[in-house]
């Protein structure tokens, strides 16, 4: 398209040396008469092209600073006047910027090792214009090709370090003790995830964990559980005093601050939220929209079946908190949806189906269990529109 700084200047400076322009240009004409730039004029200006001149001997010093987007036309006397190794670096300079080099001669240039040259005869000095213009369609497209390579490769650039920046929110150290072991996974289905986890000490006593889910996988959603994270509060400090809330007050708060957020984009989340007794072992849970999660007893999977909707649709929301006595030998199974067809289906009467695949694991130890799983998980192939980010928190009662 012709710009407003060539338009401006077609009068007068467009005769001055194209080096000292930065503005792109469709068409280049080096040591070309200025009768032929005259009368291709009116063409140029009907195809809406952008176009200069400059002296072949300065031509490479304007390659270096001037970006062409189309072709160079080469006047009659270049090929006499001009050194081969000076004319075959320039071609191939050329080569390298996808531009077409049209040699206005009687015979071909001394060196022709350029795919984009064309060499124009007198007699066919008509089909110049015409050919320009399929020079400069075919290197805007080019143009615009490498334009959104270089943008795909930057924006997942981007993502990649954005997926890194998510998982440095993960804990970096699992709270074992003599009698307690964890294991967790995170695998995102692309470069981010929509998924979340969190296991901390809250005291001498007690383990406060989550697992959090916001709808979808993309950049909307990876950021949501930026502020999942920031909004799950398990304990609270008053002076010297602290408070550990309780699984229901955790899930009922957070769901209160994303209603008050007022996301735009209807942004939604999961969350299953657990408060362990380290030394009795009680485990208190609550769920908001989450899949349940799983008791594995004597090897044999359970759902810790309880009620709670959506997190951010309403603020009142209430969620029930269900409390179970772990004992030795016992194990929790907490995952994101994006692992439901890899752990089973409910049934048409309200019971639930456990895969074989998953059945297997439940007799492994809990860090086993859950690298297994994982592996499960990158081999299995998805059907499509069932691809999601895979997250799951193993516990055992050693």
């Amino acid at each position: 398209m012709l710009s407003a700084d060539i338009e401006s200047m077609l009068e007068t400076d467009i005769q001055t040396c194209s080096q000292t322009i930065t503005a792109p240009v469709n068409v280049l004409f080096a040591d070309c008469e200025s009768s032929l730039v005259d009368a291709l004029r009116p063409r140029l200006l009907a195809g809406r092209l952008s176009w200069d001149t400059v002296a072949f001997s300065e031509l490479a010093l304007c390659l270096e600073n001037r970006h062409i987007i189309g072709a160079v036309v080469f006047g009659k006397t270049v090929c006499a006047a001009a050194q081969p190794e000076q004319l075959s670096f320039l071609l191939k300079t050329l080569q390298q910027q996808g531009v077409a080099a049209f040699f206005l001669t009687y015979g071909p240039p001394a060196t022709n090792d350029h795919h984009l040259v064309t060499v124009i005869a007198p007699e066919t000095e008509h089909e110049l214009p015409a050919r320009l213009e399929t020079a400069v369609q075919y290197a805007k497209q080019r143009h615009h090709a490498q334009a959104d390579r270089r943008l795909h490769e930057d924006t997942a650039e981007q993502l990649e370090m954005a997926g890194q920046v998510q998982r440095n929110f993960l804990p970096s150290r699992l709270p074992h003790t003599d009698r307690i072991r964890w294991a967790a996974m995170f695998r995102p289905a692309q470069w981010v995830s929509g998924d979340i986890y969190d296991i901390t000490r809250l005291d001498e006593s007690h383990i406060g964990f989550y697992l959090a889910d916001a709808v979808g996988h993309s950049m909307p959603a990876a950021l949501l559980t930026i502020f999942l994270k920031q909004a799950t509060v398990m304990r609270q400090t008053m002076g010297n005093h602290y408070r550990i809330f309780e699984p229901d007050e955790v899930i009922a708060n957070l769901n209160r601050r994303m209603t008050q957020q007022d996301f735009n984009g209807c942004l939604f989340a999961t969350c299953c939220y657990g408060l362990l007794n380290i030394q009795t072992f009680e485990l208190k849970l609550a769920r908001a929209g989450h899949p349940y999660a799983i008791l594995i007893r004597d090897n044999t999977p359970t759902c810790l079946q309880s009620r709670g909707g959506l997190l951010g649709v309403f603020e009142q929301a209430q969620f029930e908190k269900q409390t179970v006595q772990l004992r030795s030998g016992d194990k929790l199974f907490v995952y994101s949806d994006g692992g439901e067809s890899l752990v089973g289906n409910a049934k048409d009467d309200g019971g639930f189906y456990f895969t074989k695949g998953f059945t297997s694991l439940c007799c492994l130890p809990v860090d086993q269990m859950i690298r297994t799983f994982d592996e499960i998980a990158r081999h299995h192939h998805f059907r499509p529109g069932e691809l999601d980010d895979v997250t799951a928190i193993g516990l055992e009662i050693l």
